[in-house]
């Protein structure tokens, strides 16, 4: 639909004695002369225009497939694979001026092809998946930087496993390699998550801007039981809604003082930095964020069947619709349904330095909802087992809420039976402790350091986690996990980074207290999409690896990946994952515990 807006000015009234009926008939036939030459002209170039659009030669679009992978549950959860280092480098190659032209960017007429595909295979082949990206004019794509997921599943068996490898060729196709690991029909799974035109965007915003989520902070009033608010960040260039300006605004800094690490406050009128007392998150309602999606991020996410890369990934069919789903049967003279025999080693026993994951293999896979390990000899753990493996051990959870969820895991299901909790007065923030004193367990959590994105927290209880581990007492027999990483994509990398380094350094610092303390690191999961562009996945893919790399060199640290866990499960995305796959999360952290029975 075309709008044409006239614009125009009107005369000065002039009081000229004339004909007035003899004036008005010129007037009115050249309006009416003007309106006319406007129609015929815009229906000309309406009239070229489709003549010309039905001239062109152009591949036929792709029909509008519902193939069965498209169905299942899992047709609102994506999985993510082992990415080369040629995705990330690749995206950061694209640039806003390589847009020229909204018709450039990926489109979901994007599909796959199984190479050499077969109807049925044998347990252990590996197929060769080729994604071929498209513009929204269904023409072969050129650039690669484009954020894709692939998978295979079977529904029947809760199964699933992600790609082994995944290369971006940088010439508008992905290469996925891809292990069969349990026999039956089995149905691949690709997602177009976000396009190379959304992932320079959101790589330019972090980097620029890295104080986009916005914080407050309450002050005691100047009036007994009234409080102030302001806003809060790592930075002083934050948001400040307008109703909290004033002019020459000034800062409370409340940075740490052993390590730099900024936090500042707008100083309320009249008030003291002494009176701030509660912290809470405030959104992403920033003027910076309204910009963004008015003048940048809408015009893409409105292009004519580009997918909303937000909200959630679009699925991307097959060209053949037959490559959707294969059979995959046992070798000859086999039975089994399942094998993690399909690696070209023996996985070792779960003990501290293993990598989190294989250079050319996914870190396992589902199997009836159970994880199979691809890194190492993962146990499955009864309840008598767990308080076998945790007997005489005190455990520290240092983190965030995907964390918590472990200690809640053990304190309120597992051991719920046998211990006394104490909880904090936030129940998200804590902290909490839970013992069992028949079998002498100690099991604490307590929350990260700024930023923190929840409410009304007591700021004397907020501590950074070096100063946590520095606390630490008594550490015989003592277990520490730690994971930050869900608060921390709103901020840039060089900040995740230098948060990570302290602690890191507070580990070497509690190990010279007891060498013999554990120390294992939680990664990140995948999240389910939101309108918040802060919370976009491809935020959380990037703090993952940067965590994983960062801590993967240090030795006696176990890193352990849940990255694949937490995608490739029937039960989609969330970022508080269900409790079927706490279960297997923690089942690979008790291994790391006791290896053996």
């Amino acid at each position: 639909m075309v709008t044409l807006a006239v614009s125009g000015s009107m005369g000065k009234r002039e009081t000229v004695h004339h004909d007035a009926s003899r004036s008005a008939v010129p007037n009115d036939f050249k309006f009416k002369s003007i309106c006319l030459l406007t129609l015929l002209v815009v229906t000309s170039y309406a009239i070229l225009w489709l003549t010309g659009t039905q001239k062109m030669t152009m591949p036929p679009r792709l029909p509008n497939v519902k193939a069965r992978f498209l169905t299942h549950p899992l047709n609102t959860t994506t999985t993510d694979m082992p990415y080369t280092s040629d995705h990330t480098t690749a995206a950061q190659s694209t640039t806003k001026e390589q847009l020229t032209s909204f018709e450039q960017v990926t489109d979901p007429s994007t599909f796959y092809s199984i190479l050499n595909y077969k109807e049925n295979y044998t347990l252990c082949d590996a197929i060769e998946i080729t994604v071929q990206l498209r513009t929204s004019e269904n023409q072969t794509q050129s650039f690669g930087g484009d954020f894709i997921w692939v998978w295979v599943y079977d529904a029947a068996q809760r199964a699933s496993s992600t790609a082994d490898e995944i290369i971006d060729n940088r010439n508008g196709t992905f290469t996925a390699k891809v292990t069969l690991r349990w026999t039956g029909q089995t149905m691949v799974g690709v997602s177009l998550v976000h396009s190379r035109e959304i992932v320079s965007r959101l790589r330019h915003f972090r980097e620029t801007y890295p104080a986009r989520y916005s914080y407050k902070g309450n002050f005691t009033g100047p009036t007994q039981n009234k409080s102030v608010q302001q806003s809060c960040h790592v930075s002083k260039e934050m948001y400040v809604p307008v109703r909290q300006r004033y002019k020459n605004m000034t800062f409370c800094d409340y940075s740490d003082s052993k390590t730099g690490f900024p936090w500042f406050c707008v100083k309320p009128q009249g008030v003291g930095c002494d009176k701030y007392i509660l912290h809470s998150s405030g959104g992403s309602a920033t003027e910076f964020h309204k910009t963004f999606t008015s003048a940048d991020f809408v015009k893409i996410t409105s292009v004519p069947l580009l997918f909303s890369p937000i909200h959630r990934p679009s699925p991307i069919t097959p060209l053949n619709t037959s490559h959707a789903d294969f059979m995959v049967e046992p070798d000859f003279g086999e039975t089994n349904m399942t094998s993690a025999t399909c690696l070209s080693y023996e996985r070792p026993l779960c003990t501290p330095g293993l990598a989190p994951r294989h250079s050319k293999y996914a870190p396992g896979f589902y199997h009836h909802d159970t994880w199979i390990s691809h890194i190492c000899q993962n146990r499955h753990f009864t309840t008598p087992d767990v308080i076998k493996c945790l007997q005489n051990q005190t455990l520290h959870f240092i983190g965030d809420s995907t964390l918590r969820q472990w200690y809640e895991y053990l304190a309120r299901y597992i051991l719920k039976d046998n211990v006394q909790e104490t909880k904090g007065p936030n129940t998200k923030f804590g902290p909490h402790v839970a013992i069992d004193k028949a079998n002498n367990i100690s099991i604490y959590f307590n929350f990260h350091g700024y930023p923190i994105a929840l409410r009304n927290l007591d700021v004397k209880q907020i501590h950074y986690v070096y100063e946590q581990l520095d606390s630490l007492t008594n550490l015989d027999n003592t277990i520490i996990c730690l994971c930050l990483w869900a608060h921390f994509t709103g901020t840039n990398l060089q900040y995740y980074r230098n948060r990570l380094q302290s602690i890191k350094d507070a580990i070497e610092r509690l190990r010279q207290r007891n060498s013999h303390v554990r120390v294992l690191i939680k990664s990140a999961n995948t999240r389910g999409h939101s309108s918040d562009f802060d919370r976009s996945n491809w935020y959380s893919w990037e703090v993952h690896n940067v965590m994983r790399q960062f801590f993967s060199r240090f030795a006696g640290i176990t890193v352990i990946d849940v990255w694949d866990m937490t995608i490739g499960h029937r039960t989609g995305y969330n970022l508080h994952p269900t409790r079927g796959i706490i279960s297997q999360e923690m089942d690979m952290f008790l291994s790391f515990l006791c290896p053996v029975e």
